[in-house]
C-alpha cells in the first residue's frame, strides 16, 4: 500500500507519483530541522518555568540539564524569586552548586530583598551557607524588613550556622 503525500513535495519514480521511504525520511528531516531552528527561541524561552521548579524540588539533575539546554541560571518566578533563592530556601546542595557552577548570582535577591545565604540561614541549611559563602555571598546584605544572614540564623536558632557566618566576617 502506498500513500499519497504530495502536499510534502514527493518524488516521481518509475513514472508513478508517490513518496517512497528514504523520500520520505528525507523530507521529514528536513521538515524537523527548520522546525527546530524556528522554534528554539521559544524552546529556550519556556525552559526558565522548569528550570525554577526544578530548583525548588531539588532536582539537581534535572536543573543540570535545562542548564546545558541554555535555560538562565539567574531566572526568576513570577514573584521575582531566583532560581538559586529558591534552591537555598530548600536546602537543596547539590541543585545549589549546580546554579552556581552555571553562573547564578549569588547576591540574587527576591521581591522582599531576601538573598539565598538569608533564607539557607533562615532555615539552618549550614551546608548550603558554607557554599554560598565560599562563592563568595554578601553576608551583611538586608532584605526589606532590614534582616541580615545573620539575624535570621539568630532567629532560628541554628548555631551552627551562626558560627559559619561569624566566621565568614558577617556583622
Amino acid at each position: 500500500m502506498q500513500v499519497d503525500l504530495g502536499f510534502i513535495g514527493c518524488s516521481r519514480y518509475n513514472g508513478k507519483q508517490g513518496c517512497y521511504r528514504d523520500d520520505i525520511m528525507r523530507r521529514l528531516y528536513l521538515f524537523i530541522s527548520m522546525l527546530l531552528v524556528w522554534w528554539a527561541p521559544l524552546l529556550a524561552a519556556d525552559l526558565g518555568p522548569m528550570l525554577l521548579a526544578a530548583a525548588a524540588e531539588g532536582n539537581a539533575k534535572m536543573v543540570q540539564e535545562l542548564l546545558a539546554q541554555g535555560g538562565d541560571a539567574n531566572a526568576k518566578n513570577g514573584a521575582g524569586r531566583p532560581a538559586l533563592v529558591l534552591a537555598a530556601f530548600n536546602g537543596n546542595e547539590r541543585t545549589v552548586r549546580a546554579l552556581l557552577a552555571a553562573g547564578a548570582d549569588v547576591n540574587a535577591v527576591d521581591g522582599v530583598g531576601a538573598s539565598a545565604a538569608m533564607e539557607a540561614s533562615a532555615f539552618g541549611h549550614a551546608e548550603v551557607v558554607r557554599m554560598l559563602i565560599q562563592a563568595g555571598a554578601d553576608l551583611n546584605l538586608k532584605n526589606k524588613a532590614g534582616s541580615s544572614a545573620l539575624q535570621r540564623a539568630e532567629k532560628g536558632k541554628h548555631q551552627d550556622v551562626l558560627k559559619l557566618l561569624q566566621d565568614a566576617g558577617a556583622a
